[in-house]
């Protein structure tokens, strides 16, 4: 492990890790982050429809408001984040990976910046794991 200066405060803490114990939390934290967007997608899928059905066509002259909110809190995969990291270390040479705190935080403890956003949203909350 390494220190540097600027980072938290006047600290930038950076670890060496295996690169295929990373790729293999990149891949758990994937299937974690699949499952609940499937069933989060499921969800608004089925109240999608419900919306679809209820719209009398012939009474409107613009597009339906409640169409727009379910366009608004559809759910956002995030799996292309977990896919661009878990191929770019898959082709890596190296055996040991050097990480930042950022960098450790959102791939090894998996606390990316979106998960706020998603912890928001309506289905997603329906369907969070704890951690």
């Amino acid at each position: 492990m390494g220190m540097r200066a600027n980072y938290y405060g006047d600290m930038k803490i950076e670890v060496s890790v295996e690169r295929k114990s990373l790729i293999e939390r990149l891949k758990k934290n994937r299937e974690k982050h699949q499952k609940e967007f499937e069933k989060a997608i499921q969800l608004w899928q089925n109240d999608l429809k419900e919306e679809i059905a209820k719209i009398e066509v012939e009474k409107h002259t613009h597009f339906p408001d409640k169409l727009e909110l379910m366009q608004r809190i559809c759910p956002v995969s995030y799996l292309n984040d977990y896919d661009d990291l878990i191929d770019m270390f898959e082709m890596g040479v190296n055996d040991q990976i050097l990480l930042e705190s950022e960098a450790f935080r959102k791939f090894c403890r998996d606390e990316w910046d979106w998960k706020s956003e998603i912890s928001k949203n309506f289905y997603y909350k329906q369907v969070l794991q704890p951690a």
